[in-house]
């Protein structure tokens, strides 16, 4: 595989002969290094903020921010109404690890038992999605945009991936939803896969957009969606989304009856707002009231510096928004675009503008994993592709393979750069138990 050079162009990317396994062991190496850099600043930095210590005193360098409500939760179950924010998939998974480890060793369940099956987790979670990634985009594109598209994947400007967080475990388990629907056509799996996505963050209900767009829309271009077609898909292709559907909603209206259940049914003092609702969903109003999650409530001016951390990420969004745009006006000099690409577009846009004005912005540095579609945008904004068999001016997503050069932008220096300085800074901050997280 040849380097990308910034000045003078170089061959096109050659794929390995095992790229998947190539990815899986690169992926390892990282994780490796990473949580071993973690522990060591752990036991070098002091931590800023004491909440850690009302789980444990010693300093696991997992244990920060959200992942002290995720062991809470594992140790005790769901105690308190703002814990109901967070999906039960991930802390009975961590429960079932933990008291695992804990056999083995023979003793009872701890934290440290509890934080580092966290850490395995995500790191093996991290690296499968990884795999996957690049087997989808080998799929809709071709192996140099998909090797490329995975190289950047490895390098986020997060920490995420090697902590007992949802981030790695909800990607791993949407990309392989994903796979699984557009390249196998297991929509039954597919549902069940989503469902486990919807598990671990609350955020996967909007998946069905995807389960819902690709099922009904699978096979066409772009220029073949007219309202005639999409009524008789409709028609013909609906039945068979039902269950799917179904499964892909269903971990969130659990949750949603096990809260009214528990805090609300058996509670004998004066009950929570949201008990009084006609249709008493907990997530919602735990978001309002103990986040201030709403449209544009977290644009206030002490927020600017969190909601421009990332900027990059939201730039190259609209860039490559731009570009599927254009490709979607057909014309002799453009490829058909796939309607399964589209649906991705579509459902990447939604959740840019969700988290732009209506969530704590910066989440998006570590939700950045879990969505495909960002890391196609930075490849193609980040590689200028100069192929010498197609001068038609093609779409360079589409493009991308054969003989031809490839050479670095201003945005791709760029991007490297910021997510090589951001993961670095992020990962002391984390340490540190410093904001933002």
């Amino acid at each position: 595989m040849t380097t990308l050079a910034s000045s003078t162009p170089t061959p096109i990317l050659k794929v390995s002969q095992s790229p998947t396994l190539l990815i899986i062991i690169l992926g390892i190496s990282i994780r490796f290094i990473h949580i071993s850099l973690l522990y060591i600043l752990s036991r070098l930095i002091p931590s800023f903020d004491s909440s850690q210590s009302l789980i444990s005193l010693e300093n696991f360098p997992g244990l920060r921010w959200d992942a002290i409500h995720f062991v809470s939760i594992v140790q005790n179950g769901y105690e308190f109404e703002q814990q109901l924010a967070f999906q039960p998939l991930l802390m009975g998974l961590l429960r079932l690890l933990g008291q695992s480890v804990a056999y083995i060793r023979g003793r009872e369940i701890e934290v440290v038992d509890i934080i580092w099956s966290g850490v395995g987790v995500s790191a093996v979670a991290w690296v499968g999605a990884s795999a996957i990634l690049y087997k989808l985009t080998v799929h809709l594109y071709n192996p140099a945009f998909a090797i490329l598209t995975t190289i950047l994947y490895m390098i986020p400007p997060t920490p995420v991936p090697s902590l007992p967080y949802t981030e790695p475990l909800y990607a791993f388990t949407t990309f392989l939803s994903i796979y699984l629907m557009i390249v196998k056509r297991q929509y039954l799996l597919t549902g069940v896969m989503f469902a486990c996505s919807m598990g671990m963050r609350a955020t996967g209900i909007f998946n069905i957009l995807i389960l819902g767009g690709v099922g009904l829309m699978e096979g066409l271009s772009v220029d073949r969606i007219t309202p005639k077609v999409l009524s008789r898909r409709l028609l013909t292709r609906s039945h068979k989304l039902i269950i799917p559907c179904a499964l892909t909603v269903s971990p969130f209206l659990l949750i949603q009856w096990y809260a009214y259940q528990s805090f609300c049914y058996q509670n004998e003092g004066p009950g929570r707002p949201w008990c009084e609702s006609g249709l008493p969903f907990v997530y919602g109003f735990v978001q309002k009231e103990y986040w201030n999650i709403g449209f544009l409530n977290y644009w206030t001016i002490p927020n600017i510096p969190n909601i421009l951390l990332p900027l990059p990420i939201f730039l190259t969004s609209v860039l490559g928004i731009k570009r599927i745009v254009l490709s979607c006006h057909t014309t002799q000099r453009r490829p058909h675009v796939r309607s399964e690409i589209l649906v991705l577009y579509i459902h990447h846009t939604l959740m840019m503008l969700l988290l732009l004005f209506n969530s704590h912005t910066q989440i998006l540095l570590r939700a950045c994993i879990t969505d495909p579609v960002i890391w196609w945008n930075v490849a193609g904004s980040a590689v200028n592709w100069e192929n010498k068999e197609d001068d038609s001016g093609q779409d360079r997503g589409k493009i991308i393979g054969g003989r031809g050069y490839i050479r670095l932008t201003r945005i791709g220096k760029y991007w490297i750069g910021w997510c090589v300085i951001w993961s670095t800074v992020s990962m002391i901050l984390w340490v540190g138990h410093y904001p933002p997280a």
